[in-house]
């Protein structure tokens, strides 16, 4: 007999096609207006300053990715996967930017599409997180992770999210989670704002395999979830802890949460000098936001990847020499 996941760790698959297309139709309302919550002034000394020493570092050919597959360009080495845990705030900061996550929480919808209740467009709506991830010394910090220069997400919407997860408040709903999915972000950084003895489920998990695999063998991982010899549970233990995921190249899910609650920063970033191998998708973005704003967003982008440094000098962004990370 083999072995199934239980009802508690059971997370399906995002849809696709379609559907995609009927949801794009009818967005969820998006909050705006910076001063939603009352929160402290960002400051420089919230990054962390002790060198991360990552638990997990994988590459993309632990992933069974080819050296035909990598991105990168001469002299750029762009192949990490997955590390962490790391700290990138120090405690004070990490419970700063959870008291500000906490506050955000009643405008976040609730949707069945990849994560069920999150809050997107985060930089619209706090000072602190926008001010935070155009810090040059956050970015450097992030930027050492990862081996490449990198910068806010041109796709703002998408570019900072939090996301919610606890028991549902009425027994006819279905807990909060993330459905496997890849993410149409390179490099995301995802922060737990949450204790782990603060809830049970809640787990992060991964395919650690290559995604042709993940979708021929779709319905026996998700059946099986967390007892799959591929899938594997990231450590999160402490509020501030961080893992860096190759988002677009690294199938992932978050199971449902029984007991208490978790909140998780995702952060998604941009490298300018390899952009054009950015692996963003109209579709990513269109089912949230809607086919207008997409539109819009998708011209930003492209209007990053064709003349990164005029967008960097219009955001007032440096970009950073690169810091090779582990």
């Amino acid at each position: 007999m083999t072995a199934q996941a239980s009802q508690e760790t059971r997370v399906a698959a995002i849809t696709m096609g379609l559907d995609r297309l009927k949801r794009s139709l009818n967005p969820d309302p998006r909050a705006t207006g910076l001063g939603a919550v009352h929160e402290p002034r960002w400051d420089s000394s919230y990054v962390a300053h002790a060198d991360p020493v990552p638990a997990i570092t994988a590459r993309m050919a632990d992933f069974g990715y080819g050296a035909d597959e990598l991105h990168g360009r001469a002299g750029i080495r762009d192949d990490l996967a997955m590390a962490g845990p790391i700290q990138l705030l120090t405690s004070d900061g990490a419970q700063a930017l959870r008291a500000i996550c906490r506050g955000l929480k009643p405008y976040a919808p609730h949707n069945d599409y990849v994560v069920s209740h999150r809050l997107r467009g985060v930089e619209a709506l706090s000072l602190f997180v926008r001010a935070m991830v155009r810090d040059p010394v956050f970015l450097h910090a992030v930027s050492g992770v990862v081996g490449v220069p990198l910068i806010p997400h041109p796709l703002r919407d998408a570019g900072v999210q939090i996301n919610y997860y606890g028991p549902p408040s009425d027994a006819t709903q279905a807990a909060p989670v993330a459905k496997w999915h890849l993410d149409g972000m390179n490099y995301v950084f995802t922060m737990t704002l949450s204790d782990h003895e603060e809830h049970e489920g809640g787990d992060y998990i991964y395919y650690r395999g290559h995604p042709r695999d993940f979708d021929t063998r779709r319905e026996e991982i998700t059946a099986k979830g967390p007892a799959h010899a591929d899938v594997h549970t990231a450590p999160f233990q402490h509020v501030g802890d961080t893992m860096f995921t190759r988002g677009s190249r690294v199938y992932h899910a978050v199971t449902p949460v029984t007991r208490g609650d978790r909140i998780t920063l995702a952060v998604s970033l941009f490298c300018p000098v390899l952009g054009s191998q950015d692996e963003n998708r109209f579709w990513h973005s269109a089912p949230d936001d809607g086919l207008l704003r997409t539109v819009n967003n998708w011209r930003k982008l492209h209007q990053a990847i064709r003349r990164p440094a005029t967008y960097c000098r219009r955001e007032q962004i440096p970009i950073l020499p690169i810091t090779p990370g582990g």
